[in-house]
């Protein structure tokens, strides 16, 4: 879509291949940088069948960017309990706890890099303490690539509660991927406030024995 060249203000211009080329297929394959697993999958796609990877309304191959991280992430299960990075070398970060409160665009982000890392599976970004930035999404320099989760990313929210956030990479559209970004932080709020309340919450007094 541009990639880091296209982010505002844009002095050059520069713009997507398929914002350039019309009238002929295209696959796009973004990330920053792309994984090269993903161009040979699509290469070999074609060469095996003759045809394109089934894609998605980004025109991305679905068998590489048909997943969100948040969902594959090794870190998703501190999300559910409500378990932060609050700032960067704390007790959080030390125990590889959820980097969405650092800014982690992981929830709204379609990719396979959670999955086959980079590097030959060597690792990724998450991987080694830095949150997603969202480089698979259209203009994700502007619009994700900001230490602080998305509900301070000053994005407009349409129709959140009536969209809910568990929808399939062909329904979220741009405006519909900053209601799921909305979605975690509501979540990510009640998982930490409530989560804290009970383990400040006085353990019940055992039941009095009758005389």
């Amino acid at each position: 879509y541009g990639g880091i060249p296209a982010a505002a203000p844009n002095p050059t211009k520069a713009m997507g291949v398929w914002d350039i080329v019309k009238g002929k297929p295209i696959v796009n394959i973004p990330a920053c940088p792309m994984n090269p697993a993903n161009l040979i999958g699509v290469v070999l796609h074609f060469v095996l069948t003759g045809t394109l990877p089934e894609l998605d309304y980004l025109l991305r191959p679905k068998f590489a960017f048909g997943y969100r991280i948040h969902d594959n992430c090794e870190r998703r299960a501190h999300f559910d309990a409500g378990e932060y990075v609050e700032r960067w070398g704390d007790d959080g970060a030390r125990n590889n706890f959820c980097l969405y409160k650092m800014g982690c665009k992981g929830p709204m982000t379609f990719n396979n890099c959670s999955i086959i890392r980079y590097n030959d599976g060597t690792n990724w970004p998450i991987g080694v303490g830095r949150g997603c930035i969202g480089c698979s999404e259209p203009g994700f320099w502007d619009k994700y690539a900001y230490e602080r989760p998305m509900a301070g990313a000053n994005i407009p929210v349409p129709g959140l509660f009536d969209l809910g956030i568990e929808r399939s990479v062909d329904i979220l559209g741009v405006g519909l991927l900053t209601a799921a970004g909305a979605g975690i932080a509501i979540h990510a709020f009640l998982s930490a406030k409530y989560g804290k309340k009970s383990e400040e919450a006085p353990s019940a007094e055992p039941p009095k024995e009758k005389s």
